[in-house]
């Protein structure tokens, strides 16, 4: 270009960088640069890429890396650790268990850490300190592990969130194996096929399962089918007394449900869900929800309410009473320890509410009493 076409230096080079794709200006000076160190040495420019001065962070260790994780693993960091055990067992209240696990991830876990590396980790490998480890360091460290507490080469298992995914409802047999035709797949997620319920796994089970098992014995066997209780293997009759499946008024797009009953007395009533197919204005079509026992027992007026109300408090029982008695008695005693409010509420909750252990069952006479309830419901 300076030969043949006559520019000069700075038009040459800045041609040729830009044919080259880089920047007009700076590319410019880079090719005069590197023109006249080829001129005057005869050598051309080496990149320095990877060429800078670098050090070894005892945070790369394995070794460290996997005693840092034993000690986090081990929750000497708690400076609670009856409020630890508390939290790990789901003892307390969701908002005060919020606020726990950001402070233990914020505060504790970075300080216990610090702690740990200062006083036993960096003397017993003769490691000097200097001016210690910082707060902000020992997050970044357990940020970097992920909170997991697993070991090297593990995966920890991290929770569904509103995000896409894939479920997969699967099934093997002791006998042949897995199933191939008998499984089924959603993509489950906020704006994709939905989240797999009881309904998905009956169309399985009619469609999928029970006609692969025959093809894969033969007729004249019957199927041990067993499955965990998980909220996707459980539902209804289609028909089952439950009141959300009501519609506030008669008609519309809602269950057909069995009759269901109530007790008069010591006499069994029976009560329609269905109105008959004479009736005038909604034949043949299932009922709403009405008020009944308020319809039965008020009749709108000040004047009712003013008879009503002494025997509404008279109807209260002594057991019910001392039951309240004792709950006030209760809070009295959490605020006289001083506590706080979340730990009065659960301290009250411990005496108060019942906890179900066992996964979707209830007590008989919960349950009873549900059935109780919604017959009443029904009207």
């Amino acid at each position: 270009v300076v030969v043949r076409n006559k520019k000069g230096w700075t038009p040459a080079s800045e041609t040729a960088a830009e044919a080259q794709g880089f920047a007009t200006k700076w590319g410019g000076r880079m090719v005069r640069k590197w023109t006249r160190n080829w001129i005057s040495d005869r050598v051309i420019p080496e990149s320095k890429i990877g060429k800078h001065g670098k050090s070894f962070s005892l945070y790369d260790d394995p070794i460290i890396r996997a005693e840092l994780r034993s000690y986090v693993r081990s929750e000497r960091w708690a400076m609670n650790p009856e409020k630890l055990v508390e939290f790990s067992q789901q003892k307390m209240v969701p908002a005060a268990a919020d606020q726990y696990l950001r402070k233990i991830t914020e505060e504790e876990m970075p300080a216990g850490l610090k702690k740990y590396m200062e006083l036993e980790l960096f003397p017993r490998i003769a490691f000097k300190i200097g001016r210690g480890v910082s707060l902000r360091t020992a997050r970044r460290l357990l940020q970097r592990e992920g909170f997991s507490w697993v070991l090297e080469g593990e995966q920890p298992l991290r929770k569904k969130g509103v995000r896409r995914g894939l479920h997969g409802s699967d099934v093997i047999c002791s006998t042949v194996g897995y199933l191939t035709e008998a499984g089924a797949q959603l993509e489950y997620g906020k704006n994709y096929e939905g989240y797999w319920d009881g309904t998905m796994f009956m169309v399985q089970l009619r469609d999928k399962i029970i006609p692969a098992f025959e093809t894969a014995h033969g007729a004249g066997y019957q199927m041990l089918l067993m499955v965990d209780h998980s909220q996707g293997h459980c539902m209804y009759r289609l028909d089952a007394l439950i009141v959300s499946r009501m519609n506030l008024g008669p008609g519309g797009k809602q269950a057909f449900m069995r009759n269901g009953w109530w007790m008069d007395g010591n006499v069994r009533r029976t009560q329609t869900m269905v109105y008959p197919a004479d009736h005038t204005d909604h034949p043949g079509q299932p009922k709403g929800i009405k008020a009944k026992y308020l319809r039965d027992h008020c009749d709108y007026t000040y004047e009712g309410l003013k008879a009503n109300m002494p025997a509404a408090l008279a109807s209260v029982s002594r057991t019910i009473i001392r039951k309240w008695e004792h709950r006030m008695i209760r809070w009295m005693d959490a605020y006289r320890g001083d506590l706080e409010p979340k730990e009065a509420q659960r301290l009250v909750r411990a005496f108060s509410s019942t906890t179900y252990t066992s996964h979707r069952r209830i007590p008989e006479t919960l349950a009873w009493r549900f059935r109780s309830t919604l017959c009443l419901a029904s009207f």
